[in-house]
């Protein structure tokens, strides 16, 4: 019993001297700058799997407007040929001549291109493609029998007779030109009808698309 008591005594005495020359120790390396002494980390373990996907989130709201770009480089200037012109319009305000011979014209409403020859009565044609031609013809006591003429072929006859009143008279062709054709319009009156009445006649034409 004795024995025992004893030896806890013993114990007792040895852990407080342990502790207090622990506690000096410390003391004595904080004293002289000495590191105070700690774990070093292990070596870094091997990296899990990634986790699953996580829900996407809300939509940010917008930002503000970026800065205007650089200017562009200027593009390619090409200029695109002037299509092709022809047009006119004639008219004559009294009897009709001789017939069968172009109508000569005096008078020329539009004839900027000089395509049209008031002293032949002829259009020729410089630029070759599609072409409307049209006549308008006002009587008054007068019988009228006009023909369209291509190169010496008739194409169109037209005729009509006024003779207590007045009337109009009109016609329309649309026709393939090469260049070099000739187009006119022709009497078909003999002279002694050319002579009666008066007769006011018109007569126009233009390019509609160059060939």
């Amino acid at each position: 019993m004795h024995g025992e008591r004893g030896r806890a005594l013993s114990m007792r005495i040895v852990g407080f001297w342990i502790l207090t020359l622990s506690i000096t120790v410390l003391a004595d390396f904080k004293i002289k700058g000495y590191p105070e002494p700690c774990n070093a980390p292990g070596p870094q373990g091997i990296q899990g799997p990634p986790g699953p996907r996580g829900k996407p989130g809300e939509t940010g709201t917008m930002g503000l407007p970026g800065l205007p770009g650089p200017r562009g480089v200027p593009g390619v200037i090409v200029t695109c040929p002037t299509p092709p012109k022809s047009a006119f319009a004639v008219r004559l305000n009294e009897p009709l001549p001789n017939p069968f011979q172009p109508i000569a014209f005096k008078e020329a409403l539009y004839n900027h291109h000089n395509h049209f020859n008031l002293t032949t009565g002829m259009f020729s044609c410089t630029n070759p493609g599609v072409y409307s031609f049209g006549f308008d013809i006002g009587l008054f006591q007068q019988t009228v029998k006009i023909s369209f003429m291509r190169n010496g072929i008739q194409v169109r006859e037209k005729q009509a007779q006024a003779k207590d009143s007045y009337k109009h008279v009109s016609g329309m062709v649309i026709m393939q030109l090469e260049k070099g054709d000739k187009v006119w319009l022709e009497s078909k009156l003999n002279e002694e009808e050319s002579k009666e009445g008066t007769i006011e006649t018109m007569f126009f034409g233009y390019l509609v698309c160059g060939k």
